[in-house]
């Protein structure tokens, strides 16, 4: 799941152990324009997560009282969809929930790529994968 909180900013639901290598394992890279695009599909996804939750507990949680309440104050979300957030989140306990600079990563076109009606069940089925 993926869901946008900013220009280009949005928040991530994957599994954090899915390594490079079994992410182009499961979608069956393995040479070629294939390995480089899927490569570079993971290293846009996973390069500089910041670990919400983690975050949250570390410096927030005495100035709010949930994690929820501190996904609208801060980030200004609506409160449906943080409930789908939690509710997928519930649903595959093995994921984590990340925030993310969509170009942080400096391929612009990659995460426009990822979000596309085309490839985004298929990504985001595969980052909640269980490992």
């Amino acid at each position: 799941m993926v869901l946008a909180y900013d220009f280009y900013k949005a928040f991530w639901l994957l599994n954090p152990k899915l390594s490079k290598e079994k992410f182009l394992e499961i979608v069956g890279a393995n040479k070629g324009y294939s390995l480089d695009m899927f490569t570079r599909i993971h290293n846009s996804i996973y390069s500089e997560l910041i670990d919400v939750e983690n975050e949250y507990e570390k410096y927030y949680s005495f100035e709010y009282k949930t994690f929820e309440v501190y996904l609208f104050k801060k980030y200004n979300l609506e409160f449906k969809e943080i409930k789908k957030l939690i509710k997928k989140k519930n649903k595959f306990p093995n994921c984590k929930i990340y925030r993310k600079d969509d170009h942080s990563y400096g391929d612009y076109s990659i995460p426009t790529f990822i979000t596309s009606e085309t490839m985004y069940k298929r990504i985001t089925k595969i980052l909640k994968q269980e490992i």
